[in-house]
């Protein structure tokens, strides 16, 4: 009955959500139902979320939904071909696992013996960074609380003073860059082997690494072996969880550092992208550079808005371009009738801009992941598990549970709330 409901809510929009509908039913037959007998009319199927969930969005955005119907059809059609070509090539035995829409695990031990060499090289070192990494841990898990905690309370008191909290989806929710491929290359790189170079100094096994592939976020993992971790100490196992974000953090130091020496100079105004429906959509393109607007310059970004602001609708506008000058014709500002608009979200160009752009990303990337990480998540993430350690080691193991449980739950609620900007504002 659930599934009829819902049926009948998707056909309601245009004609690519029942498409959409239809690749998800198909990608998630494959082979999801050997596997777990889940049938679609259950709430634990996945398509009864995503179908509620597009709904709810419709309700509170009925202006994006549109768009929102083109990416879930993406997201269908690529796990529609990623679930074929696992059965078609039976990667299941060369160390695949995939659970159409939801989860995508390559394993392999190709570098297992390098982290071994690494971690048995200069011991001293690893002693002494395993003991710091549980030392910025106990003290960066409180730190991450608090800051999620004060941004959540921003987000319910005055939202425009929120920063926003997006999950990092390339092409999704975030622009694709270099700089964004890169940073999120060197966090898996740095965060997992670091992991692993720690357990192996302990003494711990690793039985794989790899990639995954979280609906449409991508990670990456190690895989100690689990009897020998259980049998560590707790000192052992918080040692090998605080890894993780300290590489993180030492990174993001460090390309910080290198943020600070490098000089800023503007030299234009660069066009991130276009809104739809604008003049600017027609006429202007990503990555343009701006340097003047009727003969004069604007450089830095407070010249480009002081200039914009002197001119209305219907006014006309020579852009002077690394490309050239082009006429563009201003419409009305959203937010205020008498001013004109041209439809971009502009980006401060700097000289060494694309040197710059990837250390950016670097350094932000790595320390959002080392603070989202030690968030207080029981079991799922690095954060969660060093609080069920110390927990268990001061409280009996039923207390320990439920003080975990609480955490959890309180911490994914501030977790929400953080999300909730991305709607509010």
């Amino acid at each position: 009955m659930n599934l009829l409901l819902i049926k009948l809510h998707i056909l309601q929009y245009k004609p690519v959500m029942p498409l959409t509908f239809f690749l998800f039913r198909i990608t998630w037959s494959i082979n999801c139902f050997s596997q777990f007998n889940t049938a679609p009319h259950t709430h634990y199927h996945p398509l009864y979320w995503l179908s509620f969930t597009v709904t709810y969005i419709k309700q509170l955005s009925p202006n994006h939904v549109p768009m929102i119907e083109f990416i879930l059809l993406g997201i269908a059609i690529f796990w529609l071909v990623l679930a074929a070509l696992v059965r078609r090539f039976n990667l299941e035995e060369k160390g695949v696992t995939i659970i159409p829409l939801l989860l995508l695990m390559v394993r392999t031990r190709r570098f297992l013996s390098f982290i071994t060499t690494l971690s048995s090289r200069v011991k001293p070192f690893w002693n002494v960074y395993a003991l710091v990494g549980v030392v910025v841990s106990v003290v960066g898990i409180p730190v991450s609380l608090g800051y999620f905690s004060w941004n959540a309370y921003k987000v319910l008191s005055v939202p425009k003073e929120a920063v926003p909290v997006v999950p990092i989806i390339p092409g999704v929710t975030i622009k694709i860059t270099w700089g964004l491929l890169i940073g999120i290359a060197i966090i898996f790189f740095v965060h997992e082997f670091s992991h692993g170079i720690v357990a192996r100094k302990e003494g711990i096994s690793l039985k794989s690494m790899g990639l995954l592939l979280l609906v449409v976020i991508p990670g990456a993992f190690v895989e100690p072996d689990e009897e020998e971790m259980k049998k560590a100490s707790p000192l052992t196992r918080v040692k090998v969880y605080s890894a993780g974000s300290l590489a993180n953090f030492i990174v993001a130091a460090l390309f910080l550092g290198l943020l600070m020496v490098i000089p800023q100079v503007p030299d234009g105004i660069a066009v991130y992208d276009t809104l739809p429906g604008t003049p600017a959509e027609s006429v202007l393109h990503d990555g343009l550079l701006i340097h003047t607007i009727n003969g004069a310059e604007v450089n830095t970004y407070d010249q480009f808005s002081t200039e914009l602001e002197r001119y209305g609708p219907g006014d006309i506008l020579t852009l002077g371009t690394d490309e050239g000058t082009i006429p563009i014709t201003l419409t009305q500002h959203p937010s205020d009738p008498t001013q004109g608009y041209m439809g971009i979200r502009p980006l401060q160009h700097v000289k060494y801009f694309q040197i710059l752009d990837i250390f950016s990303w670097i350094f932000m990337l790595n320390l959002s992941v080392a603070l989202f990480n030690l968030f207080p998540i029981s079991r799922v993430l690095d954060g969660g598990k060093i609080t069920d350690e110390i927990l268990t080691h001061y409280f009996s193991e039923s207390t320990s549970k439920k003080l975990g449980t609480a955490f959890a739950g309180l911490a994914i609620l501030i977790l929400a709330v953080n999300l909730l900007s991305n709607v509010i504002t």
